[in-house]
């Protein structure tokens, strides 16, 4: 009976606690870290082309302060048929999106940044660039970089609107309004 009763006063206290809140948003922070190690094991990324097969690998994430949006740095691989494989280093920018069903961070827009490959002539650099940038739109806008998987109490209730996202303190602050 008093085990009952302290799980009650327990309970309610919890309830209070969430009924009692003021605010109608809540903030959920990811650190580079926290993205980082969700984001490496799904590289590399190896897509074709045309006739040309791009690899992704080793990526490296950066959070710029005041942006929303992630970047991701990465080497570079091109392999075009009877040419020796050129490698290089790319930068991508992409603005994060929040899929509340899967609750699931994916990466939208993406966008290059940087591309350095030097072995390859201007032209054909932005001919490169072209297919990078739409391999790198593709495959990051279906693959989650992180995943609220209820590992607290902002994880669980966290299937709501966001509202914005933004790199704070060197850390990704995605705001979400708790009133449907």
């Amino acid at each position: 009976m008093r085990n009952s009763k302290i799980w009650l006063i327990l309970a309610l206290a919890f309830l209070t606690t969430i009924v009692g809140c003021k605010s109608d948003d809540m903030v959920v922070t990811l650190t580079r870290d926290e993205i980082q190690a969700r984001v490496a094991p799904r590289f590399p990324i190896t897509k074709n082309w045309l006739v040309l097969n791009v690899a992704l690998s080793e990526p490296e994430i950066f959070l710029s302060e005041g942006a929303n949006q992630i970047g991701i740095n990465t080497l570079v691989e091109l392999n075009i048929p009877f040419l020796k494989p050129i490698s290089g280093y790319l930068a991508v920018a992409a603005t994060p999106r929040y899929d509340a069903e899967s609750k699931s961070f994916y990466l939208d827009q993406a966008t290059v940044e940087r591309l350095d490959l030097p072995e390859l002539t201007p032209e054909l650099q932005a001919k490169a660039r072209e297919a990078i940038e739409n391999i790198a739109r593709q495959e990051l806008a279906k693959r989650p970089i992180y995943e609220l998987k209820g590992r607290n109490l902002k994880e669980i209730t966290a299937a709501y609107t966001l509202q914005e996202v933004q790199v704070h303190g060197g850390k990704l602050r995605a705001t979400f309004s708790l009133s449907r």
